[in-house]
């Protein structure tokens, strides 16, 4: 009886502390969507055991560009739950991450695992839309000796054609921007803007709207809804987003500026170098606006 009644005990500590924890991913999991991202990283920390927990730990690390640790969190998840579809993208976009902001060499050592882990999400998830997009730019931007492929890049960008009609046209328009045929990117991004403005429902996630409002700034089209999409952005700017709300701010920037609104303009470059006073684009946007 002793022996039962021991049993009976230890299942529910065990049921009680499960369910403290959820209810303290939970309670994290609200500060981190409320921004209070060092408030909830502790609580993550403690739970760190918990592949949800490790998840957010390693977005958070990626939030805030410790490509390393962000790659060690998502490592473990990969080597846990090979078959996940997000922990390879996650993974793999962690180590392209690093590559980019790294040296040359860590670039070239990087590359192959890039390229493994992103191609397995997109066959592990066959609606993997951010994977896709991930390996349009990644064929697009490496050499052929090292890799590089147009015709795999189109392969995935068409891939996207029955997923999402922004996220495709977008890919098309980076496509075109690489290989520096301006007038067919021009001619995209502003397809992707009018078809974002016409089914607001593909902006599926938060950076297409940073993305929107960028190609409206640098191509001179749809301004106002690039002004629009932007001022979105700000709005819902989370862990999530691979741009500071300063790159926002200073794309409003030129939008004015391109409008010849020198007062909001110089608006606009004051809040984004307010985030980020050694924004060197923001700054040489200021001596363009100061000439307006």
């Amino acid at each position: 009886m002793l022996i039962k009644i021991k049993c009976v005990i230890g299942i529910f500590l065990l049921l009680t502390v499960s369910s403290m924890a959820q209810q303290s991913l939970k309670d994290a999991e609200k500060l981190l969507e409320s921004g209070e991202v060092v408030e909830a990283k502790k609580i993550f920390l403690q739970n760190d055991n918990n592949s949800l927990a490790k998840e957010y730990l390693g977005d958070i690390a990626s939030f805030n560009k410790n490509w390393d640790e962000a790659i060690s969190y998502y490592n473990e998840l990969v080597e846990s739950h090979p078959e996940n579809a997000m922990y390879n993208f996650k993974l793999g976009g962690a180590m392209g991450m690093k590559a980019y902001y790294g040296s040359k060499f860590q670039a070239a050592m990087l590359l192959g695992d890039v390229k493994k882990y992103l191609k397995k999400a997109a066959e592990l998830d066959s609606s993997h839309k951010e994977a896709r997009r991930a390996l349009v730019e990644l064929f697009m931007q490496i050499p052929g000796f090292l890799g590089g492929s147009k015709i795999i890049a189109e392969s995935y960008a068409s891939d996207l054609d029955r997923l999402n009609d922004v996220d495709a046209l977008l890919a098309d328009a980076y496509i075109y921007k690489i290989q520096e045929y301006r007038d067919l990117a021009k001619n995209k991004y502003e397809e992707a803007i009018r078809v974002a403005q016409r089914k607001p429902e593909l902006i599926s996630r938060n950076y297409l709207n940073y993305e929107l409002g960028e190609a409206a700034a640098i191509y001179e089209v749809q301004l106002d809804a690039g002004e629009k999409f932007l001022k979105n952005y700000i709005k819902d700017y989370g862990y999530k987003d691979l741009k500071s709300p300063a790159w926002a701010y200073y794309r409003l920037a030129q939008i004015e500026r391109i409008r010849e609104n020198r007062q909001a303009a110089l608006a606009y470059i004051e809040k984004s170098l307010s985030i980020d006073p050694k924004f060197d684009k923001a700054l040489i946007e200021k001596l363009k606006i100061k000439r307006l």
